[in-house]
Protein backbone atom coordinates (compact mmCIF):
# COMPACT_ATOMS: atom_id res chain seq x y z
CA UNK A 1 0.00 0.00 0.00
CA UNK A 2 2.76 2.72 0.93
CA UNK A 3 4.68 2.16 -2.34
CA UNK A 4 1.02 2.53 -4.17
CA UNK A 5 0.65 5.55 -2.61
CA UNK A 6 3.91 6.88 -3.18
CA UNK A 7 3.53 5.97 -7.14
CA UNK A 8 0.30 8.30 -6.95
CA UNK A 9 1.80 10.93 -5.23
CA UNK A 10 4.84 10.63 -8.59
CA UNK A 11 1.78 10.55 -10.84
CA UNK A 12 -0.06 13.28 -9.26
CA UNK A 13 3.02 15.62 -9.53
CA UNK A 14 4.12 14.61 -12.99
CA UNK A 15 0.38 15.65 -14.34
CA UNK A 16 0.31 19.20 -12.29
CA UNK A 17 3.85 20.55 -13.54
CA UNK A 18 2.52 19.04 -17.52
CA UNK A 19 -0.34 21.26 -17.13
CA UNK A 20 1.99 24.02 -15.66
CA UNK A 21 4.22 23.75 -18.73
CA UNK A 22 1.07 23.33 -21.15
CA UNK A 23 -0.11 27.27 -19.55
CA UNK A 24 3.32 28.65 -19.71
CA UNK A 25 4.42 31.31 -22.25
CA UNK A 26 6.11 30.38 -25.21
CA UNK A 27 8.97 32.34 -24.58
CA UNK A 28 12.03 32.49 -22.34
CA UNK A 29 13.06 35.81 -20.96
CA UNK A 30 16.59 36.47 -20.20
CA UNK A 31 18.54 39.67 -19.24
CA UNK A 32 18.05 42.75 -20.12
CA UNK A 33 19.88 43.59 -23.22
CA UNK A 34 21.67 47.04 -22.63
CA UNK A 35 24.28 46.65 -26.08
CA UNK A 36 21.30 45.62 -28.53
CA UNK A 37 19.32 49.21 -26.66
CA UNK A 38 21.88 51.04 -27.72
CA UNK A 39 22.33 49.61 -31.64
CA UNK A 40 19.07 49.94 -32.07
CA UNK A 41 18.16 53.41 -30.41
CA UNK A 42 14.69 52.47 -28.45
CA UNK A 43 14.46 54.85 -25.88
CA UNK A 44 14.17 52.19 -22.99
CA UNK A 45 15.26 49.05 -21.39
CA UNK A 46 14.87 45.98 -23.80
CA UNK A 47 14.18 42.51 -22.62
CA UNK A 48 16.06 39.40 -25.18
CA UNK A 49 13.36 36.57 -26.38
CA UNK A 50 14.13 33.79 -27.30
CA UNK A 51 11.99 31.23 -29.28
CA UNK A 52 11.99 27.68 -28.31
CA UNK A 53 9.78 25.05 -30.08
CA UNK A 54 6.04 26.16 -29.53
CA UNK A 55 3.36 24.14 -27.58
CA UNK A 56 0.69 23.33 -30.05
CA UNK A 57 -1.93 25.01 -29.24
CA UNK A 58 -5.53 26.83 -31.30
CA UNK A 59 -6.00 30.61 -31.70
CA UNK A 60 -4.01 33.02 -31.91
CA UNK A 61 -2.15 35.76 -29.05
CA UNK A 62 -2.42 37.98 -31.70
CA UNK A 63 -5.05 40.24 -33.67
CA UNK A 64 -2.62 40.90 -36.35
CA UNK A 65 0.46 38.73 -36.38
CA UNK A 66 2.39 40.56 -39.34
CA UNK A 67 5.43 42.87 -37.98
CA UNK A 68 4.59 46.02 -39.35
CA UNK A 69 6.54 49.54 -39.62
CA UNK A 70 5.89 51.81 -36.22
CA UNK A 71 7.47 54.61 -34.82
CA UNK A 72 8.16 55.26 -30.80
CA UNK A 73 7.51 57.99 -28.74
CA UNK A 74 6.81 60.17 -32.19
CA UNK A 75 10.36 59.11 -33.15
CA UNK A 76 11.60 59.31 -36.65
CA UNK A 77 12.78 56.34 -37.03
CA UNK A 78 11.14 52.95 -37.99
CA UNK A 79 10.84 49.34 -36.18
CA UNK A 80 9.18 45.77 -37.31
CA UNK A 81 6.60 46.03 -34.82
CA UNK A 82 3.37 43.78 -33.49
CA UNK A 83 1.50 43.81 -30.59
CA UNK A 84 0.83 40.67 -28.20
CA UNK A 85 -2.52 40.88 -26.56
CA UNK A 86 -2.02 38.31 -24.90
CA UNK A 87 0.55 39.20 -22.68
CA UNK A 88 0.73 42.52 -23.79
CA UNK A 89 3.65 43.70 -24.63
CA UNK A 90 4.99 45.03 -27.96
CA UNK A 91 7.75 43.03 -30.19
CA UNK A 92 10.29 43.98 -31.99
CA UNK A 93 11.48 42.04 -35.24
CA UNK A 94 15.55 41.62 -34.64
CA UNK A 95 16.26 38.99 -37.08
CA UNK A 96 14.22 36.16 -38.61
CA UNK A 97 15.76 34.38 -35.49
CA UNK A 98 15.28 36.50 -32.80
CA UNK A 99 12.39 38.69 -31.33
CA UNK A 100 12.98 41.74 -28.74
CA UNK A 101 10.00 42.58 -26.17
CA UNK A 102 10.18 46.46 -25.56
CA UNK A 103 9.35 47.42 -22.13
CA UNK A 104 6.79 49.84 -21.51
CA UNK A 105 7.90 52.36 -19.16
CA UNK A 106 9.61 54.62 -21.64
CA UNK A 107 7.45 53.30 -24.75
CA UNK A 108 4.18 54.98 -24.43
CA UNK A 109 3.35 55.43 -28.09
CA UNK A 110 3.51 53.38 -31.03
CA UNK A 111 2.29 54.80 -34.24
CA UNK A 112 1.96 52.65 -37.13
CA UNK A 113 2.21 53.42 -40.34
CA UNK A 114 -1.24 51.95 -41.21
CA UNK A 115 -2.68 54.56 -39.34
CA UNK A 116 -3.06 52.34 -35.95
CA UNK A 117 -2.12 53.99 -32.83
CA UNK A 118 -1.49 52.55 -29.58
CA UNK A 119 -1.18 54.78 -26.50
CA UNK A 120 0.06 53.57 -22.69
CA UNK A 121 -2.63 54.14 -20.30
CA UNK A 122 -2.98 53.10 -16.22
CA UNK A 123 -6.61 51.64 -16.21
CA UNK A 124 -8.09 50.12 -13.24
CA UNK A 125 -8.46 46.40 -12.90
CA UNK A 126 -9.71 44.31 -9.74
CA UNK A 127 -9.45 47.82 -8.02
CA UNK A 128 -5.36 48.53 -9.36
CA UNK A 129 -3.87 50.90 -11.56
CA UNK A 130 -2.48 48.67 -14.44
CA UNK A 131 -0.60 50.27 -17.05
CA UNK A 132 -1.89 48.72 -20.21
CA UNK A 133 -1.80 49.28 -24.46
CA UNK A 134 -5.03 50.56 -26.18
CA UNK A 135 -5.49 51.45 -29.52
CA UNK A 136 -6.62 55.10 -30.60
CA UNK A 137 -10.09 54.79 -31.96
CA UNK A 138 -12.09 57.75 -33.90
CA UNK A 139 -10.85 61.09 -33.50
CA UNK A 140 -7.53 61.09 -31.32
CA UNK A 141 -7.16 64.66 -31.40
CA UNK A 142 -10.72 65.47 -30.00
CA UNK A 143 -11.23 66.49 -26.43
CA UNK A 144 -13.29 63.16 -25.43
CA UNK A 145 -11.21 60.56 -26.54
CA UNK A 146 -11.95 56.72 -26.92
CA UNK A 147 -9.71 54.22 -26.57
CA UNK A 148 -10.02 50.11 -27.06
CA UNK A 149 -8.54 47.16 -25.64
CA UNK A 150 -8.09 43.90 -27.72
CA UNK A 151 -7.96 41.34 -25.73
CA UNK A 152 -7.02 37.48 -26.11
CA UNK A 153 -7.09 34.98 -22.94
CA UNK A 154 -5.54 31.50 -22.41
CA UNK A 155 -7.20 28.60 -21.74
CA UNK A 156 -5.59 25.68 -20.82
CA UNK A 157 -5.51 21.62 -22.26
CA UNK A 158 -8.23 19.96 -21.12
CA UNK A 159 -7.73 16.17 -20.70
CA UNK A 160 -10.71 13.53 -21.67
CA UNK A 161 -11.75 12.01 -18.43
CA UNK A 162 -13.47 9.44 -20.30
CA UNK A 163 -14.04 7.90 -23.70
CA UNK A 164 -17.18 10.55 -24.31
CA UNK A 165 -14.86 13.21 -24.32
CA UNK A 166 -12.39 14.66 -26.25
CA UNK A 167 -9.01 16.15 -25.53
CA UNK A 168 -8.75 19.67 -26.06
CA UNK A 169 -5.77 21.80 -27.07
CA UNK A 170 -4.18 24.81 -25.32
CA UNK A 171 -6.39 27.68 -26.73
CA UNK A 172 -5.97 31.11 -27.41
CA UNK A 173 -8.88 33.33 -27.44
CA UNK A 174 -9.96 36.71 -28.75
CA UNK A 175 -12.62 38.34 -26.30
CA UNK A 176 -15.30 40.97 -26.71
CA UNK A 177 -12.99 44.35 -26.80
CA UNK A 178 -13.24 46.88 -23.86
CA UNK A 179 -13.83 50.58 -24.63
CA UNK A 180 -12.76 53.41 -22.67
CA UNK A 181 -13.33 57.06 -22.91
CA UNK A 182 -10.94 59.66 -21.73
CA UNK A 183 -11.71 63.70 -20.22
CA UNK A 184 -10.01 65.28 -18.78
CA UNK A 185 -6.93 63.00 -18.00
CA UNK A 186 -9.22 60.73 -17.20
CA UNK A 187 -9.85 57.29 -18.35
CA UNK A 188 -12.88 55.32 -17.58
CA UNK A 189 -14.19 52.23 -19.51
CA UNK A 190 -17.94 52.04 -20.82
CA UNK A 191 -19.92 49.02 -20.87
CA UNK A 192 -23.12 50.94 -20.49
CA UNK A 193 -25.11 53.80 -21.06
CA UNK A 194 -24.78 54.88 -17.32
CA UNK A 195 -20.55 54.47 -17.19
CA UNK A 196 -21.09 57.33 -19.50
CA UNK A 197 -24.03 59.33 -18.02
CA UNK A 198 -21.35 59.31 -14.73
CA UNK A 199 -18.93 60.33 -16.20
CA UNK A 200 -20.95 63.68 -17.67
CA UNK A 201 -23.84 64.06 -15.38
CA UNK A 202 -24.63 67.30 -16.51
CA UNK A 203 -26.12 65.93 -19.79
CA UNK A 204 -26.88 62.24 -18.49
CA UNK A 205 -30.45 62.32 -19.72
CA UNK A 206 -29.65 63.70 -23.27
CA UNK A 207 -26.49 60.55 -23.03
CA UNK A 208 -28.79 58.26 -22.65
CA UNK A 209 -31.72 59.31 -25.28
CA UNK A 210 -28.63 59.21 -27.88
CA UNK A 211 -27.39 55.72 -26.42
CA UNK A 212 -31.18 54.62 -26.56
CA UNK A 213 -31.82 55.92 -30.05
CA UNK A 214 -28.86 54.65 -31.85
CA UNK A 215 -29.27 51.23 -30.04
CA UNK A 216 -25.41 51.54 -28.95
CA UNK A 217 -23.43 48.23 -29.01
CA UNK A 218 -20.77 48.99 -26.38
CA UNK A 219 -18.63 46.12 -27.56
CA UNK A 220 -18.23 47.82 -31.02
CA UNK A 221 -16.77 50.89 -32.50
CA UNK A 222 -20.38 51.88 -31.91
CA UNK A 223 -19.24 54.35 -29.66
CA UNK A 224 -17.50 56.13 -32.18
CA UNK A 225 -20.83 57.77 -32.53
CA UNK A 226 -20.83 58.55 -28.51
CA UNK A 227 -17.23 60.02 -29.32
CA UNK A 228 -18.62 62.18 -32.35
CA UNK A 229 -21.99 63.14 -29.85
CA UNK A 230 -19.79 64.03 -26.48
CA UNK A 231 -17.33 66.13 -28.34
CA UNK A 232 -20.47 68.01 -30.07
CA UNK A 233 -22.41 68.74 -26.36
CA UNK A 234 -19.55 69.62 -24.35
Amino acid sequence: MKFKATFFMILLFSLTESAKSQAMQQYVLVETDHSFQDASGLPSNLVNMSMPEKIKTTGSEYVNESFSEATVNNGSQFFDLRYNNYTGYFEYKKSATETIIIAKEKNKEIQFKDGRKYVLKNIVEKKEQKPTYLLAVGNSSSAVKLFKEEIVTYIAYQEALNSYQEQKLPEYKWQKPLYFIEHENTITAVQKSKDIEKMFPAHAKEIKKFIKQKNIDFNSDDLILVQNYLNSIL
